[in-house]
């Protein structure tokens, strides 16, 4: 470990006031053009307060030399005394902090070569510094938005992946969400999805779920929307949808709120039928502005009533209005309100309208499976308005996918749907039915006593008569 990175040293000697003279001295004599001179007075005082460990004096020195050669655009000897004062022997952490967050406000002064040759001399003097861990990560920010500008994603993305900012102790939260998410972004720009759902895990929503970060929440739901369609997990993506819909920004915009609720709408009945699905579907059909969107409203209507729903009807009824959205369209995606996000390379409204198909057939097969213990494979098929074949792949898949009990016997061509039962529970329905008729048997018994007791009494008093 060097000097630089040890413990604090005590302080042993106060150079402010030969420091306060020493710098407007300095740089005056740098407008004088009298550069090297100006320098070689600083420096000598510099080594000065370096060894007297005045951390205020040495942080002060530093960033007018450095303030020195910025102004006279000498920018070959600025990088070089970076590099030789963030060195020197001795040096203070503090006071190097201090020097390179002054020499990144120069950044973005700079433009061309002479920005790309600053900001790679900042990151040299902070690599494997853990206390300059913050300025790295920032300049190397910068590095990647021009390598993007430039056109070279690859290079842009490859240098954010090198950031593990979830582990910096000394970056605010706010500020490592951000990183993350522009990791994210750079992730998808490049079509790498997996790698971009692995680093999103990197992100707490519970702290997103706060109101100060809803900009935050709203950047990250977006990119795991477009992962959610990438997958086609569409229970995933209107979850998503559903967090958004219920952020205070969105909800209070009526129009943004409608947006987003009927996306909701959209990739739940596109959602394979299971507990989560059918959980979250009564409830989005209990929210009061969905009443308010009456075909949104009446389509989910069609998979919360246990009715058959044809599918040319479905078609008559919301074919025109669905094929006009993003969701179900022949180009484009829905984006966190509604809005067009991605190009026609990810468009897939027409495999969604057949998904939709599907998931009518397999309501319906639901609805038949409630209502009848047994039926013909042909009065199955024409319920479902399909062929025997296809009525025989749909049911098969959803016994498949145990959403549905099933056996055809294609000889006879009858569907079954009558589950056998296993013999605990023929055995557990038997000692149910033993203990009632017990039951009944002793509370005959006690009746025909207490009619015999009845009896016997009014003989009795008969008989006193």
């Amino acid at each position: 470990m060097s000097t630089a990175e040890g413990l604090a040293r005590k302080q042993e000697a106060d150079l402010s006031p030969q420091v306060d003279e020493a710098i407007p001295a300095a740089e005056q004599l740098a407008k004088d053009g009298k550069q090297q001179e100006a320098l070689d007075k600083l420096l000598v005082l510099e080594k000065q307060a370096r060894n007297a460990s005045d951390l205020a004096s040495t942080s002060r020195l530093l960033l007018a030399v450095n303030s020195i050669l910025y102004h006279a655009r000498d920018y070959a000897q600025l990088n070089a005394h970076l590099q030789l004062l963030s060195k020197k022997h001795g040096q203070l952490r503090q006071a190097v902090q201090k020097m390179v967050d002054g020499a990144m406000e120069y950044v973005d002064q700079l433009e061309g070569d002479d920005q790309l040759r600053l900001i790679e001399t900042l990151r040299d003097i902070t690599e494997g510094k853990i206390y300059l861990e913050v300025p790295r990560a920032r300049v190397t920010r910068t590095l990647s938005k021009l390598k993007e500008a430039a056109g070279d994603v690859n290079a842009a993305s490859e240098l954010m992946q090198e950031l593990q900012v979830e582990t910096f102790g000394s970056m605010e939260r706010r500020e490592k969400v951000d990183f993350i998410l522009e990791q994210m972004r750079l992730l998808k720009a490049q079509d790498d999805w997996e790698k971009m759902a692995i680093v999103s895990k990197r992100i707490n929503l519970k702290w997103l779920a706060d109101k100060e970060h809803e900009d935050l929440k709203l950047r990250y739901y977006a990119l795991m929307i477009l992962y959610g369609l990438w997958t086609d997990k569409y229970l995933d993506v209107a979850k998503h949808y559903r967090a958004v819909y219920e952020t205070s920004s969105i909800a209070e915009n009526a129009e943004s709120a409608s947006a987003v609720l009927r996306n909701v709408v959209y990739f739940l009945v596109l959602a394979p039928y299971d507990n989560e699905q059918s959980d979250l579907l009564n409830r989005v059909y209990k929210d009061d502005r969905l009443k308010e969107m009456k075909e949104s409203y009446d389509l989910v209507k069609c998979f919360i009533d246990p009715e058959l729903r044809r599918w040319p009807n479905i078609q008559d009824l919301y074919g025109e209005g669905l094929r006009r959205t993003k969701v179900f369209g022949p180009a484009g995606t829905a984006g966190v309100t509604g809005d067009v996000e991605e190009d026609d390379k990810h468009a897939k409204g027409e495999t969604r309208w057949k998904v939709l198909h599907d998931r009518i057939v397999e309501h319906n097969i639901r609805v038949v499976a409630g209502y009848y213990t047994r039926i013909t494979l042909s009065r199955l098929a024409t319920f479902l308005s399909l062929s025997v074949a296809e009525t025989e792949q749909f049911l098969s898949k959803l016994v498949t996918s145990k959403t549905v009990y099933a056996k055809i016997d294609r000889p006879a061509g009858i569907v079954s749907f009558v589950k056998p039962k296993r013999g605990d529970e023929v055995l557990n329905e038997w000692s149910s039915d033993v203990h009632k008729l017990m039951g009944l048997i002793e509370k005959s018994c006690h009746l025909i006593a207490k009619e015999h007791a009845v009896h016997a009494a009014l003989k009795a008093q008969q008989s006193k008569a």
